[in-house]
């Protein structure tokens, strides 16, 4: 049977969704595109109500679907008989979703929190790996084009582990390779994209979407009528292993189809790699799934037996292991130390001079946000106390100080003398009063203004608006005097008088 070789990703710029877009009832704002794989559009996102970033993957099928013009985000099929695909496709995304979700939290892999239909199609949730990289950047760093079997698996044991779990409760991946690998800051390998729709990928309406690295994904993934499961997952990451084995890429399923090719075998490349660990390669990227291995835990310990002693397989690559673990003043060769001296004291300069005259601004804009925290979560008397007892100082930080200014101006003349500045609650800073943006979905800004000795505090938001102003000094019987005024996102305005007092607080 032959097989269409068609499966170059097109290379025409495609749409995205916009940056500050805001998804799932104004939860998520969409900050950048991370990839597109044709079928899933990813992007990192910032979870307002959790105050941390997530990644959020949009199922976006480029052959058959497209976005509406202009600034709507809407997603359409082109024509109606690819509606079918597209909802099988959504189906398949939120069944697998579902399947995640329900077994968080999963160890070494890329979460998925949730998933909400939304423009037409369905966006999934996932976790935001921090300081982490993809296997392939990784590998990269390392400046070699072969690794052993056994450097790999110290990286990838958590990988093997997590599909053993995975498949045990009848999940597959089926999207594997050394860019949907990431590796950590415990430099350990998480697993992400586990809830892309790979079991109806091979639909022909799909074409060849580039979702499927011809390196790395098996035949029964670009027939329908295939039988698809666990097997697809043990060939790919058998791909992966051959490829940093050997240096080479495996060969494409058309040529082992249509033309009888077969991959060379790791041990005939150069790589030092044992006999047993190249069978066990090969035996996991067999064409057929029916050749491989039955479970992906007898493939890993094929890969490195319990009673194999690996730390002397290689005496040279021993003794490079070391040699790397060894400091830089231990390096035999004069050039080494002078080159990384000259780097570090290069590291140093550059640290001196950029974080150095910053320091200071970084410990300022801690103390801003840490006073407008706390101010935001005070009760009525804990403000009036905080801003109380502020001297001059603190003042100038915190607040629009205007006590202190020349008597002898008049108030226009006064009001332009302080450039106005609100604290923006969502961008963590302040801004100036020009740039309040209250065309934002929303939007919260606070304005501290000392004057006369009453502190004069404006609250904007896009449920409330209101202005308290607070006299600064305390009554007979310790309280303070608010005088409160509110309008609500209807325009309905209401203003009271109360006595901010400690016991009130209770």
């Amino acid at each position: 049977m032959a097989i269409s070789t068609n499966g170059k990703p097109n290379s025409i710029p495609k749409p995205y969704l916009r940056a500050d877009l805001l998804l799932c009832e104004d939860r998520y704002r969409i900050e950048e595109l991370i990839s597109d794989n044709d079928i899933i559009t990813s992007y990192k996102a910032y979870d307002i109500f959790r105050k941390k970033f997530v990644v959020i993957r949009e199922l976006f099928p480029r052959a058959i679907a497209e976005r509406a013009a202009g600034d709507e985000q809407g997603i359409s099929v082109k024509l109606m008989s690819d509606e079918a695909c597209f909802r099988v496709l959504k189906d398949s995304y939120k069944s697998r979703a579902k399947k995640l979700i329900g077994m968080y939290p999963l160890e070494y892999a890329g979460n998925v929190l949730t998933f909400f239909e939304e423009n037409g199609t369905v966006y999934v949730v996932e976790e935001a790996l921090e300081d982490a990289v993809s296997l392939k950047e990784f590998l990269l760093k390392r400046h070699s084009a072969k690794f052993t079997t056994e450097d790999l698996l110290k990286y990838l044991d958590t990988v093997f582990a997590l599909l053993a779990k995975l498949h045990k409760k009848g999940f597959w991946h089926g999207s594997i390779n050394p860019d949907n690998i990431m590796i950590g800051a415990d430099r350990k390998a998480y697993l992400v994209h586990l809830s892309d729709p790979m079991d109806v990928i091979s639909r022909s309406e799909l074409g060849d979407p580039a979702i499927r690295d011809i390196s790395y994904t098996p035949v029964e993934l670009y027939v329908e009528d295939a039988n698809r499961g666990p097997a697809a997952d043990i060939f790919e990451m058998g791909a992966v292993l051959y490829r940093y084995v050997t240096g080479l890429k495996l060969l494409p399923y058309y040529e082992r189809v249509n033309d009888g090719k077969e991959p060379q075998p790791p041990k005939d490349t150069l790589s030092r790699v044992m006999d047993f660990q190249s069978d066990a390669i090969l035996k996991a990227v067999a064409l057929y799934d029916f050749d491989r291995y039955t479970d992906i835990t007898g493939f890993f310990k094929d890969l490195s037996p319990d009673d194999m002693d690996t730390e002397s397989l290689f005496s040279d690559q021993e003794e490079a292991r070391h040699f790397k673990k060894l400091p830089f003043w231990y390096r035999r060769e004069v050039w080494a130390k002078r080159w990384y001296l000259a780097a570090v004291v290069a590291l140093a300069v550059i640290f001196l001079v950029l974080f150095i005259p910053r320091s200071g601004e970084i410990i300022t804009d801690i103390r801003i946000n840490g006073f407008y925290d706390r101010f935001n979560k005070a009760s009525d008397y804990e403000k009036c106390r905080m801003l109380a007892e502020l001297d001059q100082k603190k003042r100038t930080l915190f607040t629009n100080d205007y006590m202190d200014l020349p008597d002898d101006v008049e108030d226009e003349e006064r009001a332009k003398m302080i450039v106005p500045k609100y604290y923006d609650f969502q961008l963590d800073h302040y801004v100036e009063g020009a740039k309040v943006n209250t065309d934002r979905k929303v939007y919260e800004y606070m304005k501290i203004d000392y004057l006369l000795g009453q502190a004069y505090v404006t609250y904007l938001s896009n449920e409330e608006n209101s202005q308290s102003v607070i006299s600064l000094k305390p009554d007979r019987d310790g309280g303070y005097t608010i005088n409160r005024s509110r309008t609500d996102k209807s325009g309905n305005q209401t203003s009271e008088t109360i006595t901010a007092k400690p016991e009130n607080e209770k």
